[in-house]
């Protein structure tokens, strides 16, 4: 198991796909560190064999803390987990705490997260592990707004 927080090159990332989507999102950045937006990422120009893996969170805050919106589940997500969570709260499905500790580090840091060869433990999937790279949008160019995260299976 690899955990990677913060700035790592795209050597470190073992897994093409994530690697692939890596470099996007890094080409994405704005002038002076500003975090690309959600708007910056035309679904033409993501990979075929990436964009049903990937799955996005809308940042909701509140005086309670933050929440993790699963805006989208990439079919591909769906089709290997069993579940369509679309539209669902990342802390209303079982065992999620550390994705949720790994988006919240993501949101209060703004920086990428990448692990790999984590056992899935949120669904009744028990069998399979996966590696999945987290990265920060800001509509603002500053404040996380939504994670964006590529998933790789196996």
């Amino acid at each position: 198991m690899t955990l990677l927080y913060g700035k790592f090159s795209t050597e470190e990332i073992l897994c093409e796909s994530l690697r692939c989507f890596y470099t996007l999102w890094l080409d994405k950045h704005g002038p002076n560190g500003a975090l690309p937006a959600r708007a910056d990422f035309d679904p033409i120009e993501i990979p075929a064999n990436i964009l049903p893996y990937l799955t996005i969170f809308d940042v909701i805050r509140s005086d309670d803390g933050l929440r993790f919106h699963i805006r989208l589940a990439g079919t591909g997500v769906v089709d290997e987990i069993g579940r369509d969570t679309t539209g669902l709260f990342l802390d209303n499905l079982p065992n999620t705490e550390s994705i949720i500790e790994r988006a919240e580090w993501i949101v209060e840091n703004r920086k990428p997260v990448y692990v790999t060869d984590l056992p899935i433990s949120w669904t009744s999937v028990d069998f399979k592990t996966y590696d999945a790279l987290g990265v920060p949008l800001a509509s603002d160019g500053k404040t996380v707004d939504k994670v964006f995260y590529q998933m790789s299976f196996s």
